[in-house]
This record gives structure tokens, C-alpha cells and sequence, in this order.
């Protein structure tokens, strides 16, 4: 006799419906997928995939804000002593491990930045480069002149630069680990210490 199939709680369901997802979704654009592939891959029916998510763009707009939500630029723990320019190197070289070790979500959720023009994706974007913004700010310490518009267009542009140096490393053999750390930190530390203070003077 076949084991029935245990009757698993609804945020658990989900969970496993959005990670089951998130795969499809890395292999093919969302034009290219259906809502039978989709349920098929979760492993449930068609109608039980519908009660999570009425339609393919709700469960689309779940995969996006996972894997947004997944790997973050790490935020060293404050030491008496440590300058900015520590601070930001080991935040870097935590976030090139952190993201080498998640190589295909990371590789997936930055391919969106900067490529929709949909409004609730935009939105999910925006919120993900502000709070990359904020972490920024809280590492270099830059309390102070956080909610500066110059500022946070300034590390708006920074990551930009760190999802196009970071996909180029991931993708190909252009640069090492060590030169995309030593640009990542590099370009950051010239921002906080030169160009954002030179531009708010």
C-alpha cells in the first residue's frame, strides 16, 4: 500500500511551494512556464497550487521577494578600534563568501536588478537596494548623513557596481575571488572616505 501523503501545515506548504518554484523559474524565463509545470514540480495539483497562489504571478512575485530577501551584505560587529576601512573590508569579504556558497539564488535574484519594469517587482527592488543602502550606511558609519539624498544616491550607484562586479566573477574567469573583493572594497572605501564627504562639504 502506498504511505499517505502527510497533510503538512499551510506555511510549511508554502515554503516548499516558493522553494520548488524558485528552481523553475532559474531554469526558464516566466513566459516560458506553466502553472501545470509549476504544480507538477511542487509535487501537489493544480488546485492546491491555486489555493497558495490564485495565479502564476503571485507565486512569481514569492520567488522574487525570496530570493531578494536571501543572501545580505553582513554587518561586522562593532570593535573598539576598528576604522571604517576594516569595517567595510569585512563586510566584503563575508558578503564574497556568503554569496559564493549561494551561487545560483544570488545569481537569480540579482538578474533582476535594474531589468523590470513592472511595478510590484520595481517596488520589491527598490525595497531591497534601500535596505542594502541602510546596511552600507550602519557599516561605514555613516549615521549621520544616512537620509542625505546625495548619499543614498551615491550607494544606490555603489550597488549597482557590486552586482555587476559580483556577476562577472560568479559567471566567468575575468577576475579572481581576491581582485573582486579588492574592487568591491576598494570603490566603497573611496566613496566613504573621499567622494561622499568632498560632495557634502
Amino acid at each position: 500500500m502506498d504511505t499517505p501523503r502527510r497533510r503538512l501545515p499551510p506555511d510549511e506548504r508554502r515554503d516548499l511551494i516558493v522553494s520548488a518554484a524558485s528552481r523553475v523559474f532559474a531554469e526558464r524565463p516566466y513566459d516560458e512556464v506553466s502553472t501545470s509545470e509549476l504544480a507538477q514540480a511542487c509535487g501537489i495539483s493544480r488546485g492546491l497550487l491555486s489555493h497558495y497562489f490564485p495565479t502564476k504571478r503571485d507565486l512569481y512575485l514569492a520567488v522574487i521577494g525570496r530570493l531578494l530577501g536571501a543572501p545580505r551584505l553582513p554587518t561586522p560587529a562593532f570593535v573598539e578600534g576598528a576604522t571604517a576601512e576594516d569595517r567595510i573590508e569585512e563586510a566584503v569579504h563575508e558578503w564574497v563568501v556568503m554569496v559564493s556558497r549561494s551561487r545560483e539564488t544570488w545569481l537569480a535574484a540579482s538578474g533582476f536588478l535594474g531589468a523590470s519594469r513592472d511595478g510590484e517587482i520595481e517596488r520589491l527592488l527598490n525595497e531591497y537596494v534601500e535596505s542594502m543602502t541602510d546596511q552600507i550606511c550602519e557599516i561605514a558609519g555613516l549615521h549621520a548623513v544616512r537620509e542625505d539624498p546625495a548619499v543614498r544616491i551615491a550607494l544606490h550607484g555603489y550597488s549597482a557596481y557590486a552586482t555587476v562586479v559580483t556577476r562577472r566573477w560568479l559567471t566567468g574567469a575575468e577576475v579572481t575571488r581576491e581582485q573582486a573583493e579588492g574592487l568591491l572594497s576598494g570603490a566603497l572605501v573611496t566613496l566613504v572616505r573621499q567622494t561622499i564627504p568632498r560632495v557634502l562639504a
